[in-house]
């Protein structure tokens, strides 16, 4: 159920702002709306937490238990794990320089910048040059001048030219030396480098035992931040300040009575069309449990649209059973759900989660069980309907269009409750008569082909009647095009739910071909057993993984594409978020 909201203005003298907002925020019953631009302050603020939680990220790479005796505070942590990873930025920074250096003037060798300096001081010059072969031979012709070579890569030549008399420099140019351009010494700076970039490392890892004490700072910059946005809401109005905001219905008389003890002024009225009016669900014990697949693809109803939480929570678990399909993986997941719920019983927030895998597990158990499937072992039985080799594939794919007919009516019978009227109930009545003549119609053509039922035109006509009367706006041409579209595409959604069919048949195929792959390698040898039993592990795992993806791909997309667009879905809404005061569980 999607609450009520109600929009407020609220009014407070300019010399009581900052009160006015930490009572507004003990009341913990307002979503503030954003003013148009942040404040210094608050971006002052975002940066500051930004950064913290970056740090906090470096922290957590280290697998490393909290210290509970830690006395750090998070402002320590945080001042002490900055100035850390200053520390190693600059270390790695300096050690690449070095690197590289060091890289230029390997091909030459051991030698002594300070001895080559001087030595031409004393008349004595040596150079360090490369060149090519030509290049090479050049020098080696010089006269009263050395040459001789230090290494070589392919055609390229690293040699060194002595003498009393310095070669020409333009046709043999020396590398440019700095004075510590010494090999040994760049090795010592190196090693330095790796000293300071270990002892940053090691501070760090230190202060990932304090993690915690960061985590509260920045549920303090989270909070401030708040606070400051809320600052920059108010607008001023002489001795008057005023924001606007939005308050679940229920929650009005809290927002009342706080404003009766501070003195402040209400004005509270319905949100406008236009109003981004965010959204706060009431849940039940039964549509409790797919709140997380929500939260997971991050989607919430619009305002105005419908809460069709139980009516996803019935038809996904329907599918993921259908798409998964094997009993004997439902029964692994199953088992794994059990123990992680008994063993994480005081982590609250996993216990939801784990509650839609017991159920969705389960009714995969059921289906599997019901249609023979366990490892993709041929023989089990289950109930005639679904194993008979001859009937089998029909009646699964007779299921999948009652579905799409169950589902695509529901969401038009229950859009027509949620929009009301007379002419809303005869457009998506006629709708739903549409979409049963669709499941008829894929019946005939896929499962049990054969003539049209007479009827089933009368019922395509009536349908058609009722949305032509009550649907189509015949003054928008547009309109009138899209209407056949509309009709045809109708078709196209009850169609494709034989996607389920594919998915749960192909998942079975894979799953036996593995088996009869590991039984192959099992006859051609006893010493192959152990390959054997590794690739039939391997190809469930992968199975396994194939069916996740597909409940992802097809079972969410039924929901979110094909039942919403016949319900009026947009999965637009924004959540509703109160000012109030945030705690570390939160």
């Amino acid at each position: 159920m999607i609450v009520p909201m109600k929009k407020v203005l609220l009014l407070a003298l300019e010399s009581d702002a900052r009160n006015a907002l930490e009572e507004l925020r003990n009341a913990g019953v307002m979503q503030i709306n954003a003013a148009g631009q942040s404040s210094n302050d608050t971006m002052l603020i975002a940066e500051n937490r930004s950064r913290a939680e970056q740090i906090l990220a470096e922290l957590e790479k280290f697998d490393v238990e909290a210290d509970p005796a830690s006395k750090l505070t998070g402002a320590e942590v945080l001042a002490r794990a900055q100035a850390a990873i200053e520390k190693r930025t600059a270390a790695e920074s300096d050690g690449e320089k070095l690197r590289r250096r060091l890289e230029r003037i390997a091909p030459w060798g051991e030698f002594s910048c300070g001895l080559i300096a001087d030595l031409r001081k004393q008349g004595v010059f040596v150079t360090l040059c490369e060149g090519d072969d030509e290049k090479f031979a050049q020098a080696q012709q010089l006269e009263g001048i050395c040459c001789r070579e230090i290494s070589s890569e392919g055609h390229v030549h690293y040699f060194v030219l002595m003498g009393t008399v310095e070669a020409d420099p333009e046709k043999f140019p020396g590398i440019t030396l700095a004075e510590d351009d010494d090999p040994r010494l760049l090795r010592e700076k190196i090693d330095e480098t790796e000293s300071r970039l270990s002892s940053a490392q090691k501070e760090l890892e230190l202060l990932a035992a304090s993690a915690d004490a960061l985590k509260k700072e920045i549920a303090l910059f989270s909070s401030s931040l708040e606070f400051q946005q809320a600052v920059d809401a108010l607008t001023a109005a002489g001795a008057v300040v005023y924001l606007t905001g939005f308050v679940p219905e229920p929650e009005l008389d809290v927002l009342r009575k706080a404003a009766v003890k501070n003195g402040w002024g209400l004005v509270i009225s319905d949100p406008a069309e236009e109003d981004n009016v965010p959204v706060l669900l009431k849940d039940n014990k039964f549509t409790r449990i797919i709140k997380p697949l929500f939260d997971f693809l991050g989607v919430l109803p619009g305002y105005r649209e419908m809460d069709v939480a139980g009516g996803v929570l019935i038809f996904f678990t329907i599918f993921y059973a259908m798409i998964i399909g094997d009993a004997g993986y439902g029964l692994i997941f199953l088992l794994l759900a059990l123990g992680a719920k008994l063993k994480l019983k005081n982590k609250p927030a996993l216990q939801m989660p784990l509650n839609m895998l017991i159920l969705l597990s389960g009714a995969t158990v059921i289906w599997g069980a019901l249609a023979g499937s366990w490892f993709g072992i041929p023989g089990i039985p289950g109930i005639k309907w679904l194993t008979d080799p001859a009937t089998k594939d029909g009646n699964i794919q007779f299921f999948c269009f009652l579905l799409a007919f169950a589902q695509l009516a529901l969401g038009r019978v229950w859009r027509a409750i949620h929009e009301g009227g007379l002419r809303s109930y005869v457009r998506h009545l006629g709708w739903a008569l549409i979409i049963f003549g669709n499941f008829i119609l894929t019946l005939k053509i896929i499962v049990w082909q054969g003539a049209f039922p007479v009827w089933m035109y009368f019922i395509y006509g009536a349908g058609l009647l009722m949305v032509m009367l009550a649907d189509v706006n015949w003054k928008d041409p547009a309109d009138c095009f899209q209407f056949p579209f509309n009709v045809i595409g109708s078709f196209t959604d009850v169609l494709s739910y034989i996607r389920l069919f594919a998915v749960g048949m192909a998942g079975g195929c894979i799953a036996s071909s593995f088996n009869g792959m590991g039984m192959d390698i099992f006859k051609a040898s006893a010493w192959f057993i152990p390959f054997g039993v590794l690739a039939i592990l391997c190809g469930h795992a992968l199975n396994i993984a194939l069916g996740f993806m597909s409940v992802l791909v097809h079972g969410v997309r039924l929901n979110t594409l094909e039942f919403s667009n016949h319900t009026g879905l947009s999965w637009s809404g924004q959540k509703f978020k109160p000012f109030k005061k945030n705690t570390m569980e939160e």
